[in-house]
């Protein structure tokens, strides 16, 4: 899972720096998202690139070696991918509003990237919340598209996930407590946004052909 992940947000990122790097009117512009974009492209991204894959080697090595490791250790590189799933959520929604800076077909590309990292993303947020050091999952959320009295495992959270997107929005996941709620509020949230945004990309693409 985490290798997917960083391959995925590394492929995402690395579209928007040859895009940076080629497009002069993004590297010209004063805005704050064409700033934080050139901030992401141009510094963050090569050196979260380095340190994740020592991490994850680090953790391959360990693990080839027969060591068991602790929890932390895998929630760090996930938790950081988290935040790498809210920026560039924040940088494909913020560039809407300044479609000129970006090549619509390059933004078009970046959400296509982006879907898969968005589904593998929040399944293991709903994983590690509902499942993790917990004494039995479904008292955080419920998965609905699941056998009735079935216990949940790991890859039903991703199916949930990934059955949300595909039926556009139809809910598969439940808040239970409070936690959970707030949690699925955000998911369902940013599920919307990303449809009303592929949509509004789409658009751009095809007055751009005409």
């Amino acid at each position: 899972m985490l290798v997917g992940l960083y391959s995925l947000s590394s492929f995402n990122a690395e579209m928007l720096r040859r895009a940076a790097g080629s497009d002069r009117s993004l590297q010209t512009a004063d805005s704050l998202f064409a700033e934080v974009a050139r901030l992401i492209s141009d510094h963050i991204h090569p050196m979260m690139m380095v340190i994740g894959i020592g991490w994850l080697l680090a953790m391959a090595i360990r693990l080839g070696q027969g060591h068991q490791l602790k929890q932390w250790i895998f929630d760090i590189p996930a938790f950081w991918f988290c935040l790498r799933l809210i920026a560039e959520f924040l940088i494909i929604n913020g560039l809407i509003f300044q479609p000129s800076l970006v090549q619509p077909g390059v933004l078009l590309g970046q959400i296509v990237v982006f879907l898969p990292f968005f589904v593998i993303s929040w399944g293991w947020i709903l994983h590690r919340l509902d499942w993790i050091d917990r004494e039995q999952p479904g008292t955080v959320v419920q998965l609905t598209d699941i056998a009735p009295g079935a216990q949940a495992s790991r890859f039903d959270y991703f199916h949930s996930t990934i059955n949300t997107l595909i039926n556009k929005g139809k809910p598969s996941i439940i808040g239970v407590s409070r936690k959970g709620r707030i949690v699925v509020l955000c998911f369902n949230a940013m599920l919307l946004c990303l449809y009303a945004v592929a949509f509004t990309r789409i658009l751009q693409l095809t007055k751009a052909t005409l």
